[in-house]
């Protein structure tokens, strides 16, 4: 990203991301991608208080996740 594109909500998360960066590498390489991945479709499966809007991008959310759960093993394994 160009620094001088982002508005300052978005330079803010990207600050954010940082700090927390490697955090999130040591928790992956403890607990592995994939139980990540289950834990994430877990967790997002239990949301009941929605709206349609959200149950649609909700359901496109855990499909791509799902997906990422059938492929990862198999490019672990490659």
């Amino acid at each position: 990203m160009v620094a001088s594109k982002l508005t300052k909500q978005e330079r803010q998360k990207e600050i954010q991301y940082l700090e927390k960066k490697e955090n999130i590498k040591k928790l992956l390489e403890s607990l592995g991608y994939e139980n990540i991945l289950r834990y994430m479709l877990a967790d997002l499966d239990n949301i009941e208080d929605i709206n349609n809007t959200q149950s649609m991008y909700l359901f496109q959310l855990i499909s791509a996740l799902e997906n990422a759960l059938e492929i990862y093993p198999r490019i672990q394994n490659a």
